[in-house]
């Protein structure tokens, strides 16, 4: 796991993985994009989604970064 999203309601948590990016939108808008080619990206408006947990080397806008930090595997 790279990093979770976790949604409003009964919705639970959505884990994404290492070549996953996630970046915070104006407004509080929540872009997910995915590494797997042809998976769409989602975007969550504020209120669809309360937190998002990353690993200290995957940061806003990128893909996970295992040249710094800790080695999760």
């Amino acid at each position: 796991m790279a990093f979770t999203v976790w949604l409003g309601g009964d919705q639970g948590a959505a884990d994404c993985g290492d070549g996953d990016r996630y970046e915070f939108l104006t407004g509080g808008v929540l872009g997910v994009h995915y590494a797997e080619p042809g998976q769409w990206s989602d975007y969550y408006p504020p209120g669809t989604w309360t937190r998002v947990a990353a690993e200290p080397n995957h940061r806003p806008g990128e893909p996970q970064d295992r040249s710094i930090g800790p080695d999760f595997e």
